[in-house]
Formats: C-alpha cells, structure tokens, sequence
C-alpha cells in the first residue's frame, strides 16, 4: 500500500511540474513617459511563451484605469508554440480633464496549456503629467548699455508648456564683463500654463569693457506641477554694449567777415568717446545772419576715437547784420557700429565785424615800397654818376 501511495503522488508531483512549466509571461512598453491631458501614447504588450508546452486559446482583455480610454479593449490569439512570443498594440488616450497622477491599463490574459486553464495579470502604468516649458521674451534695458554705467535688465519667462512651472529659481551668473547690484537671484512661486512672470535686475558694465556683443547667462531651476520632476536650463542673452561718444565742435579759423560780405570758416569736430562715429555727417543752418551757407551737408564718414576732423565752408553775411559773434548751428548725425542712429546738435560762434574794424588801405604795399626803392636807386645812381664828371 505504502509503494502504491508513493507511485500516485510521484505522478502527481510529474502532473504538476508539467503543468507549471507551461506558462505565459507579459512584458510592456509604453511609447511615452508622461502622457499629457488630452494627449495619446501607444502601448506595446508582449506575450511570450518561454516554456516546453504549446499555449491555446489565449485571450487578452484591457481594462482601463481613471481618465484613460482604449482604442481596443480585448485581443484573443490562436495560441503561442513552445519558445516563441508575439506582440500587440493599443493605443490609450488621456481625458483632457485628468489631473496629475498615475493611472493604469490592467491587462489580465487567459490560456490553455494542454486541458489547464491558467491565467496572468500585469498592471500597465500611464504617468499623466504635463510639462512645463519656459522661454525668455520681452527683453528690455532702461538705457544703452554702455562701460561704467548702470542699466536695469527686464524681461519675461513665459510657459509655453501644458503644466505649471512651479519653485522656479532665477538667478543671473555674473561675468568679468558685468556685476549685478543687488540680489542675483529671484523666486517664483509658479508660473501656469500661457502665463508669464515679468522680472528684472539691475547690472553694472565694467568699466574697461570695449564695445561689443556679449551674453547674459540666466539660470532657470523649477519643477513640474506635481513637485515630483526637476528641470533646470541656462538661457542666454545678448548683451551689446555700446561706447560712450563724446564730440567736441569748435570754430577753428575763419576770414574777417562783415555785413554784406562773404567768407570762409573752419570747423574742427573731435571724437573724444571711445568708440569710432560711423557715417559722420554735418548739417550746417543757413539761419539769420547767414544768408548763405555753402556746402550745409558735409559727409565726414568714420571718424575713429580720439581723432579729430576739420571742414571748411564759405559764409555769406546778410546785409542788415549787426556786428556781434552769431551761433552757426552744426548737426552732427551718426551710427555706431551696430547701426545705431544718434544725433546731436553744436554751435560754433562766428564774429561778425563793424566797416570801422576793416584794416585801413594804405600806399605803403610791398609793390609801392619795391617802386620807391627803386626810384631812389636811379636817383642816386645818375647823382654820382655827374659828381665824377
């Protein structure tokens, strides 16, 4: 009886190794990590029979989890061959309302080994999230940077993701080329989705930057809406930083001019910035008592830092002009190496003199003085010349 027991129970320990080598396992892929409200992915569910015994009869049914809908919830196979595998796919929507969570397809698979009914569960998980995406706009200076000076940066971070950027640490990374007064570093509580937080920070150019274009480093460190996701990027600004420009107009020579009377002027225009006037042009006015200013447009073209430039330009006095030193009105309209315009005005001070100031004529020219010394030559000549006779 003891040998029989034995017999029946090594069959059943067989029965059951057998049944157990044949089973199905499932392995998931979900095309996308995070699924957005509103959004789609893909998930590819495979099925694979690692044992020794052929599967029949298999069926796959899909059950979807809160705010997800599947294109199809139920597949049914013929059956999987000892060692092989195959593949299905669906596709999960999310709701457009969902909230930030964790949502999941359950996948439960029934099938046949041999006469066994057995079946395995799996749990698909889809993260709902929507990211955040954060770009600088609206970048603004209160004035012309320029080395030495002191302009406040404003500017705007905008959302253009589908979730809220929350935590978000702005912090400036100063340079050899500029400082920050004040505090470095700003905090905003969040910024949700098609918003904007406008900032700004006061800089300092240093003193012996040359003119030129430079960055402005901005640090951006925030989470997702769920606090649970990190993101941090460096975004870069353009910095131009100009030179400073400085021009000194002044009346370098002129003719005696009196009413009615016309002449020239020499007018001297020194670049005393640091940083070279491109296209250079003078504008002269043919205001009262100039009658008649000629050329007014006088095209200078680059004068560099430093340097300096002299035009001369032929005046008419008007007829009615009292003696007196009058303002000639000079222009001057230039760009700066970026093609910047600028503008700026000057007056050069021309004297105007009385009849009374004109120098008096007089018989003593050089010519009459050669004349006369002349004249006393032959005098003196045919004087002697009788004395020896």
């Amino acid at each position: 009886m003891k040998k029989l027991l034995l017999v029946l129970s090594f069959l059943t320990l067989i029965t059951l190794a057998h049944a157990a080598e044949a089973y199905l396992t499932l392995s998931y892929q979900v095309l996308d990590s995070r699924v957005a409200p509103g959004g789609e992915t893909t998930v590819f569910l495979t099925l694979t029979n690692p044992s020794l015994k052929d599967i029949r009869n298999i069926k796959v049914y899909l059950t979807p989890g809160p705010y997800l809908t599947l294109t199809s919830n139920y597949f049914e196979l013929s059956g999987l061959s000892s060692g092989s595998s195959q593949q299905i796919s669906f596709n999960v929507k999310v709701s457009a309302s969902a909230s930030p969570q964790i949502s999941y397809v359950k996948a439960r698979v029934e099938y046949t080994v041999e006469s066994l009914e057995r079946e395995v569960n799996t749990n698909i998980p889809i993260t709902i999230r929507a990211e955040p995406l954060l770009q600088i706009a609206n970048v603004n200076f209160s004035s012309t940077p320029e080395p030495g000076k002191k302009v406040k940066l404003t500017f705007s971070i905008f959302n253009f993701g589908e979730g809220s950027a929350k935590d978000l640490t702005v912090r400036i990374i100063q340079s050899e080329i500029f400082g920050v007064v004040g505090a470095s570093e700003k905090f905003v509580d969040e910024i949700r989705p098609s918003e904007f937080a406008s900032l700004s920070f006061e800089l300092i150019i240093q003193p012996s930057v040359e003119a030129g274009i430079y960055s402005i480093p901005i640090s951006l460190a925030y989470k997702d809406e769920t606090r649970s996701e990190n993101y941090s990027a460096t975004k870069y600004l353009d910095l131009v930083v100009s030179g400073s420009y400085e021009f000194i107009v002044t009346l370098e020579d002129q003719e005696m001019l009196v009413p009615g009377s016309k002449g020239s002027v020499e007018i001297k225009v020194v670049n005393a910035g640091n940083q070279e006037a491109k296209y250079l042009t003078l504008d002269i006015s043919s205001e009262y008592p100039f009658a008649e200013v000629f050329p007014q447009k006088v095209y200078v073209g680059s004068l560099e830092a430093d340097d300096y430039d002299t035009e001369k330009v032929s005046v008419r006095i008007s007829k009615n002009a009292s003696p007196n030193a009058y303002p000639l009105k000079v222009k001057l309209s230039y760009r700066d190496a970026y093609g910047k315009e600028y503008g700026e005005e000057h007056a050069v001070y021309v004297k105007v003199s009385s009849f009374e100031e004109l120098p008096k004529p007089t018989l003593l020219t050089p010519f009459n003085l050669a004349i006369l010394f002349l004249f006393i030559a032959i005098i003196l000549y045919y004087f002697f010349k009788r004395r020896k006779r």
